[in-house]
């Protein structure tokens, strides 16, 4: 006849138990977010793959991302760190998702969440009416998109600081000149004088084109 088999007392208290539930619910609930928000792949390669759905090369996201050919090539060969502001530049130029590109899939939202962005984009829109009423339509939509998108991690999200600062990169400083970054540092590039000299024409590009001429406009 077989032996039967005694599982072992469970000698933890109520209490212990409660706790031990608490902390294996916890690390199932952390396993199921990094299944769902973890990049698929690298994000070169997710930057890759949205480049070939939207069906262009390589010269044309270099253009659309005011860098030069060669920085894009080390941007999706992995190379080159890709800077924030160029992620956020492509989303909003392309009408793309931040999630798509960064994590290689869309977004999901749920009718509780879309009211949400609908609020958020409704108080975006008033804030800049109030704090630049010069600004274009098209750039505050584009500025409410970028808001929208952008998950902001953990960064109080309707704080005037971070509209203010979706406002430069997508008007390019043109209302917040004093705050256009800094020229590269020819010492972070060692001997390669050679990127440094491109990087700080790109550099100075940038500035005149959003810096205004003795006139107040822009310069051509």
């Amino acid at each position: 006849m077989p032996r039967s088999f005694k599982f072992p007392l469970d000698t933890r208290s109520p209490e212990e138990k409660a706790y031990d539930e608490r902390q294996e619910e916890e690390r199932l609930d952390k396993e199921e977010a990094l299944r769902r928000f973890a990049p698929e792949e690298a994000i070169h390669e997710n930057l890759r793959k949205y480049r070939q759905r939207l069906g262009i090369t390589k010269q044309q996201m270099a253009e659309l991302l005011d860098v030069t050919p060669r920085t894009y090539y080390a941007y999706e060969q992995g190379h080159r760190a890709v800077p924030s502001p160029a992620i956020a530049q492509l989303a909003i130029l392309t009408g793309g998702d931040l999630n798509e590109i960064l994590l290689g899939r869309p977004a999901l939202r749920s009718g509780k969440a879309t009211q949400v962005v609908v609020d958020e984009a409704i108080v975006v829109l008033k804030f800049l009416a109030l704090k630049y009423p010069k600004m274009t339509m098209e750039d505050r939509y584009k500025v409410v998109r970028l808001h929208a998108l952008d998950d902001l991690h953990g960064f109080a999200r309707m704080h005037p600081r971070v509209i203010r600062d979706f406002a430069k990169i997508v008007t390019r400083y043109k209302f917040h000149p004093e705050d256009i970054p800094a020229p590269p540092f020819h010492e972070d590039y060692g001997d390669d004088h050679e990127r440094w000299e491109r990087d700080m024409a790109d550099w100075q590009k940038a500035v005149d084109e959003d810096t205004p001429d003795d006139s107040g406009n822009e310069r051509p």
